[in-house]
């Protein structure tokens, strides 16, 4: 199963990477002027428009989760889609990076939930690595079980525990 989930993982990457054509950088040129606010491009700077382009490009990789199995780490093929989708706007700006937060539901040690957390963030880091986006501007760290989206004792809660956020920031 593991040998047949890697070989998914590995088409998967290299599918995407012959399909990719965006570029490395955010456009530098003027956006129309129905595309800022009302504003005509003749009155907004360059450094303007990519500002406000890497704003929308962290609000749509942040917030962002890849929802995990109990007790496992492998990224299921329904969050795929989004492990793609976040790697193509790495891709295509290049100043931001972002921080993977592994987390764990409140079973278990939190010895053993701050290692399942932290294998979960390796495995997107890794599978985002494979989809292109340099090393060096991925971390991967844990929280285990300390940062509960939810905190009922029942598997309606602890299901939203087992995850990894996106976390971006300009660097």
């Amino acid at each position: 199963m593991r040998t047949t989930s890697y070989m998914l993982l590995c088409a998967l990457a290299l599918g995407v990477s012959a399909c990719a054509n965006t570029p490395s950088e955010a456009p530098t040129s003027k956006p129309s002027s129905a595309s800022i606010s009302g504003a005509k491009a003749s009155d907004v700077s360059t450094s303007e428009v990519e500002t406000r382009q890497l704003k929308d490009a962290m609000q749509q990789l942040s917030g962002k989760s890849v929802f995990f199995e109990y007790d496992d780490f492998k990224i299921k093929p329904s969050f795929l889609p989004l492990v793609q989708q976040q790697a193509e706007l790495l891709k295509r700006y290049g100043k931001l990076t972002v921080t993977l937060e592994g987390n764990a539901d409140e079973r278990g040690s939190g010895e053993y939930n701050l290692a399942l957390g932290q294998k979960r963030a390796e495995a997107v880091r890794k599978m985002l690595t494979l989809l292109g986006v340099p090393e060096d501007r991925l971390e991967a760290v844990s929280f285990g079980k300390e940062k509960p989206r939810a905190t009922c004792s029942e598997e309606k809660c602890w299901s939203q525990n087992r995850r990894v956020d996106f976390a971006s920031k300009v660097r």
